[in-house]
């Protein structure tokens, strides 16, 4: 029949061949995709740095300059005629005349008879007198200064203890907890009475008079050195702490 592909091209194909078509097709180029990126990723050449190369060039360092030329010194003109140094004439020498030694009339505290040269305070004719003794020498007023310890041990009151020697503080210090110290140097006379209280580093502006008072009313027995009393002075570190 003259038009029978007229008559089988409107006939539509199965469903179910499609179907599998295109997913064959998907597949397919779904494994080639995959590959290509593998296969660029396991087949990436790495590029080397470039190496690059400096030369550097010096110029050749110039030559060092020539040494001054040495100057010459003018020539000495060649006197003319022949210079005669003059003899000197003979010095003479004055003569020195003896001078009288004046006359020794002797000491004005010696002895009338008595022998030039001798001893003062001889006896005439005798053996001389043997000389005085050195007047003896001035005894040191100036105190010893002695360590803290040793100071220490001098003391006969006890100023922690006894209310009447104790420093007395202003109420606002009188919490518990509170501790305050006091680095003092006290200088004591041959008796045993303090003379002197300096406050080296004090607790607090407010107690540190109070503290000087009652240091001056201590009490101490006297240092002896070979039995003989000295003052003294030593540093004490007085500490108060409210329990």
């Amino acid at each position: 029949m003259p038009f029978e592909a007229f008559l089988t091209q409107g006939k539509a194909k199965p469903r179910k061949a499609r179907w599998l078509t295109g997913s064959v097709s998907l597949c397919l180029h779904g494994g080639l995709l995959a590959a290509a990126v593998a296969y660029s990723f396991w087949h990436v050449d790495e590029l080397s740095p470039p190496t690059v190369t400096v030369t550097f060039l010096a110029a050749t360092p110039p030559p060092p300059p020539p040494p001054p030329p040495k100057r010459r010194s003018p020539d000495k003109p060649k006197p003319t005629h022949e210079i005669v140094q003059p003899k000197p004439t003979a010095l003479v020498q004055p003569k020195e005349e003896p001078k009288e030694e004046p006359k020794d009339d002797g000491a004005d505290d010696g002895e009338e008879g008595g022998v030039a040269g001798g001893v003062a305070g001889g006896v005439v004719g005798g053996v001389s007198a043997p000389p005085a003794p050195p007047p003896p020498k001035p005894e040191s007023t100036a105190p010893r200064m002695l360590a803290g310890n040793v100071g220490g041990m001098q003391i006969l009151t006890d100023p922690m203890k006894d209310p009447r020697y104790r420093v007395v503080l202003p109420p606002a210090f009188n919490r518990a907890g509170i501790r305050l110290w006091a680095l003092i140097k006290i200088c004591v006379s041959k008796e045993g009475d303090v003379t002197d209280v300096k406050l080296v580093k004090g607790m607090d502006p407010s107690v540190d008079p109070l503290l000087r008072e009652k240091a001056m009313s201590w009490k101490y027995r006297p240092y002896t050195i070979d039995g003989r009393s000295v003052p003294f002075c030593y540093s004490l570190r007085y500490d108060h702490q409210v329990q």
